[in-house]
């Protein structure tokens, strides 16, 4: 019961810090500020992630959930 409290809580500062790097990060990403960051914008944030495969909704740009689950998906 100790190991899956200490399990769940790791995970949650895991997700947390992911998320908050994502926050962090989208603003400087998002170089022209139209609120997306779109593929020449995404090589360059250095996030280790196909922009394809992160652009879920395939509207050929990001939004910042979009941009979060690829920054927590390479951490």
């Amino acid at each position: 019961m100790k190991m899956t409290s200490v399990i769940f809580a790791a995970l949650a500062l895991l997700l947390t810090s992911n998320i908050a790097f994502a926050q962090k990060e989208f603003p400087k990403a998002d170089a022209n500020g139209d609120g997306f960051v779109d593929a020449t914008e995404f090589a360059d944030s250095g996030i280790d992630a196909k922009f394809e495969e992160s652009d879920t909704n395939k509207d050929g740009k990001l939004d910042v959930e979009e941009y979060q689950a690829a920054a927590g998906d390479c951490a």
